[in-house]
């Protein structure tokens, strides 16, 4: 186990003529008759032993799913390799390198696997404290969390997680200076730079932290439970979940509102505006554009190029959006009933996913729970 510090804060046949130029009729190997005076030949009979095969039909690409790591029992936080390993409650998935971060909610810890071996491993661990959570600072052996959801990793390891029954943004790095912030049950972080943006599912509002200084600001919502889209200030959100940037856009999974939601950071005049979602309509399912779509607690949000991923949990179904512009929604994995049955597409069954991300444009990682890690790949 690594030392690590915590501190608060996807042949076509050719007729071919008789040989010779002028002479009669000939029938070589069963073939045709060849015109004298060298005319056009008669091509052979289909022989029907052998038909000309028809070329194949290509296989269209879809989303495979499989189960990466997690057996699915109920037998604590075994590490080991694939689904020998176990987790209570997988929540949240970072990643860095070939490695991911996943959150361990009822567990309280932090485990890594690696993306090549699927080995998991314990690296904030509250084993000994069965189910209870805590709050410490410390290393990897004496650290305390309490529901830790949200988690982002930067390039060179160090992990942001938001320790949400503590109400804290808690950093784990190898040796560093501690930093503190206090919210409302923070649930979905992201990073950009060295901001770090933290949805507060109880303090209904997006705020950023700049890791330089440790300021703590406002980003969007007025802190009252809502649906109002328009500027940043008074604008509203009702317990929002996840997190993701793409370009100058922060992209907001909405867990009570059914929504997705989008701030613009670098505009002139921040508005905070719906992208797919009823702002009126209840938690409910359809495909569809705009506010035709409809989610039931949408929590772990990714992006990969132009194609926005959204872990829809009371759903059971993994969807993408992907003309964002549009905001139009479907589905490409899970049949919506609960399970964790592997398959293609929408014959998978995934068990209420949580956490979602994006390693390249043909793979996904989704942590469900189902107390399993699943992959796609879209091949």
């Amino acid at each position: 186990m690594r030392l690590l510090a915590v501190f608060a804060a996807s042949l076509s046949l050719t007729a071919c003529p008789s040989p010779g130029g002028g002479g009669g009729t000939t029938t070589p190997n069963g073939g045709g008759t060849a015109t004298p005076g060298g005319g056009t030949p008669t091509p052979p009979a289909p022989d029907p032993e052998n038909p000309t095969p028809d070329p194949p039909t290509p296989t269209p690409k879809a989303w495979h799913v499989s189960t990466f790591a997690g057996s699915g029992r109920v037998d604590g936080e075994a590490d080991g390799t694939g689904t020998s390993a176990s987790f209570a409650w997988p929540f949240s998935i970072a990643q860095s390198g070939a490695a991911l971060y996943v959150t361990d909610r009822s567990w309280h810890s932090i485990r890594t696997i690696d993306t090549t071996t699927a080995r998991v491993d314990t690296i904030v661990s509250n084993r000994g404290n069965g189910l209870t959570g805590g709050y410490a600072p410390g290393n990897g052996t004496t650290a305390r969390f309490n529901g830790p959801s949200g988690i982002v990793a930067t390039d060179a390891g160090t992990l942001y997680v938001a320790d949400s029954n503590n109400h804290r943004i808690r950093r784990v790095t190898i040796g560093a200076a501690a930093a503190a912030a206090q919210f409302r049950s923070p649930t979905g972080l992201a990073i950009r730079g060295t901001t770090l943006y933290v949805a507060e599912y109880n303090g209904h509002r997006i705020r950023a932290i700049d890791l330089a200084s440790g300021r703590v600001s406002p980003v969007a919502g007025n802190g009252s439970p809502g649906d109002a889209d328009g500027p940043v200030a008074t604008a509203q959100f009702h317990s929002p979940a996840g997190l993701v940037i793409r370009g100058t856009t922060l992209y907001v999974a909405e867990y009570n509102g059914h929504r997705i939601r989008a701030i613009d950071l670098e505009s002139a005049n921040k508005t905070v505006r719906t992208i797919a979602g009823s702002r009126t309509a209840a938690a409910g399912y359809a495909p569809g554009t705009g506010t035709v779509a409809r989610f039931d607690t949408p929590i772990g949000i990714a992006v990969s190029g132009g194609t926005l991923y959204a872990a829809d949990y009371k759903n059971h179904r993994i969807r993408a959006i992907d003309d964002i512009a549009s905001g139009t929604v479907r589905d490409i994995a899970g049949d919506g009933t609960p399970g964790s049955r592997n398959g293609i597409g929408t014959a998978a069954r995934f068990n209420r996913p949580t956490g979602i991300i994006a390693v390249s444009e043909n793979t996904l990682y989704i942590a469900t729970a189902g107390r399993r890690i699943r992959k796609l790949e879209y091949r």
